[in-house]
């Protein structure tokens, strides 16, 4: 009588975590049923049966739910910020175009060989801006959709830097700039994407071109497990740079959108590669003199 008394009670057990199992299961199947893709933020998985294996499915269909949510902010991250860079470059592209179109019809109406000489540099400056706006779209939009590939191999930072700077000599010299390297610098290998980096180097002489007077100052040294160089200039009398942008988004010295010589792209695009091999790229503003520090994975 008592093993029936006890079989019985297991049994009314049995039953009733089966009922209670299925009750449970055909809840949570009515969640996943009603929580739809444009499902509030935030919204979970639960359960009020506490079995063991039932709270990890739970945990495991809430997990998907969290990798969703952060895919789609991702995503929704990327669309606004093409958006913007494709407002951004719109208003950009319509100067030198404009120009470009100025200059072509003042080359239909003059026989002087001088100014269709003046002209013709204009029009070549501008298509050469109009170029380097194209790439720096080009990367912009790889980066934001995480498309841009990195083939990250052993490079000598002192030696990349140097080829870069000497490519420049002549724009340089014509601006009145001083490049000054160290002195039997120690040479300081890094990991990183040869043809990145090589943008990002150029980019930044890009911008010392732009706005550097006299003298400019490279230093290199090693911090842990980073190579690192700092490119230190003074500004042009008059420059107002706002440090905390100046990795910004379409940010440049101008205030208004009319500033020909920059798109603003160039230090953002820069400092996002850097980040994408590992490394860090800071700015700092010092009275008049400014300063690029770039951090590599030093091998």
């Amino acid at each position: 009588m008592v093993i029936f008394n006890v079989l019985l009670l297991l049994l009314c057990g049995l039953i009733l975590y089966v009922f209670f199992l299925k009750r449970q299961i055909k809840l949570l199947a009515k969640q996943v049923n009603t929580m739809s893709a444009d499902s509030k933020k935030g919204s979970r998985f639960f359960v009020d049966f506490r079995e063991k294996n039932l709270i990890a499915l739970v945990d495991e269909l809430n997990q998907m739910v969290n990798t969703y949510e952060s895919e789609k902010v991702q995503v929704k991250q990327a669309e606004e910020n093409l958006q913007l860079s494709i407002t951004g470059l719109s208003h950009d592209l319509r100067t030198p175009l404009t120009a470009i179109d100025g200059y072509v019809q003042l080359l239909k109406l003059t026989d002087d060989p001088l100014k269709k000489k003046q002209y013709l540099d204009v029009i070549e400056l501008s298509v050469s801006k109009l170029l380097e706006m194209t790439n720096q779209f080009y990367d912009l939009t790889r980066i934001d959709l995480n498309q841009k590939g990195f083939d990250l191999v052993k490079l000598s930072l002192n030696d990349t830097i140097q080829d870069n700077f000497l490519n420049f000599f002549d724009s340089f010299e014509k601006s009145g700039l001083t490049i000054k390297f160290p002195e039997n610098g120690e040479s300081i290998h890094v990991l990183a994407d040869k043809v990145l980096l090589n943008r990002v180097i150029q980019n930044i002489i890009q911008n010392i071109l732009r706005y550097a007077r006299g003298k400019v100052e490279i230093e290199y040294a090693k911090q842990s497990n980073f190579g690192v160089v700092t490119f230190i200039n003074d500004i042009k009398p008059g420059s107002k740079i706002s440090i905390e942008k100046v990795f910004d988004r379409f940010y440049t010295e101008s205030k208004t959108r009319t500033n020909t010589e920059s798109s603003g792209l160039g230090l953002y695009i820069s400092k996002r590669l850097i980040e994408n091999m590992n490394g860090n790229m800071d700015a700092k503003l010092v009275q008049q003199q400014f300063s690029i520090e770039i951090k590599l994975p030093f091998i």
